[in-house]
């Protein structure tokens, strides 16, 4: 056994299963919680913002996929090179590729790495000027070895010793308590938040409960100026389009797709259809695609959202509820 296994208690190596390196592992992918877990069987690691990335290193060649399984080597040559160098042997490697921002004292910047997501020319990619990293957080496969049945504390015990972690490979920190005050700093930092893992789960490649995910979510009210059609299996109303004032006109805020249920749908139609007008009631700009139904701008809702676009928009927004204690004309951005 290759000497990065050695440290494992003899009942783990019991379990270990030697075959060909397969050349696909479908992710295990995480469940959104409201609050995180506690206790000792779990582990927490910082949520990141960025593009979830397989690693496949073979005799020195290093492959990397997305979690929809397309290549993207070509996106993120630097980290191919580093890989090639770092990773001691044949691996296969769960983690996630991000863009820091060095104005947001290195916080994770998913705006920044869009600049390089559908980038498939790796001279392209470099000349975008925009750093990359590699968290690494698992390790599924080693020397012929899968590791997947394993506790996922041991499968982190083997990936310390299959890479040489050094910028711009990161090995994920993690911790077995404080979850409170980790989500708290991650939130006061303009992190996305926290993972809770089970610290004996096995790696699956579907979602899982063993593994939440805990976002910070800002929130804040918006004034509803129309909505789009409902397409699909949705009944009343697609999204809700919401804005805020700004010295006395509507600003286009974005899209609120997600957070309704059947009865929040037909109430908002309800409460909508009365408010229908012809003319969007938002400042000129740019318009969502599809077909708008327009309403006076009457109605606030409570959003909930990751963050602001540089374009001004809302990024992941989640329809929370109507407020009925705020004026419209008293909404503003915060």
């Amino acid at each position: 056994m290759s000497r990065p296994l050695d440290a494992l208690a003899k009942g783990a190596r019991g379990r270990l299963r030697y075959q060909p390196q397969p050349v696909w592992i479908p992710p295990m992918l995480a469940t959104l919680a409201d609050t995180a877990p506690t206790g000792g069987q779990w582990l927490y690691e910082p949520k990141l913002d960025g593009v979830r990335a397989l690693a496949h290193v073979t005799g020195g060649q290093v492959r990397l996929y997305s979690r929809n399984r397309k290549p993207l080597e070509a996106g993120y040559p630097e980290l191919v090179d580093a890989l090639a160098l770092a990773v001691r042997g044949d691996a296969v490697l769960d983690g996630e590729i991000v863009a820091p921002d060095p104005a947001r004292g290195g916080v994770a910047s998913f705006e920044r790495l869009q600049q390089r997501m559908q980038l498939r020319d790796a001279v392209r990619a470099r000349r975008t000027g925009v750093q990359v990293q590699f968290y690494l957080f698992d390790c599924l496969f080693y020397e012929g070895i899968d590791l997947t049945g394993l506790p996922l504390i041991d499968r982190k015990s083997v990936l310390r010793d299959v890479v040489w972690f050094d910028d711009p490979i990161i090995f994920t920190p993690f911790r077995n308590s404080g979850s409170a005050a980790m989500f708290r700093d991650a939130c006061a930092r303009g992190a996305e938040g926290i993972i809770a893992k089970r610290a004996d789960s096995r790696y699956v490649g579907a979602r899982s409960t063993d593994w939440l995910k805990i976002k910070c979510i800002n929130q804040q009210e918006f004034v509803i100026g129309g909505y789009t059609e409902p397409q699909g299996s949705r009944e009343c109303l697609g999204a809700l389009l919401v804005g805020y004032y700004d010295q006395g006109v509507l600003r286009y805020a974005g899209k609120v797709g997600t957070g309704y249920d059947r009865a929040t749908l037909e109430l908002l139609h309800r409460r909508l259809t009365p408010l229908h007008r012809r003319t969007s009631p938002f400042a000129p700009g740019p318009v969502p695609a599809g077909t708008v139904r327009w309403v006076a701008p009457r109605l606030v809702a409570q959003v909930g959202f990751a963050e602001w676009t540089s374009a001004g928009v809302l990024r992941h927004p989640r329809f929370l509820g109507l407020r009925d204690d705020k004026p419209a004309r008293a909404v503003r951005r915060d």
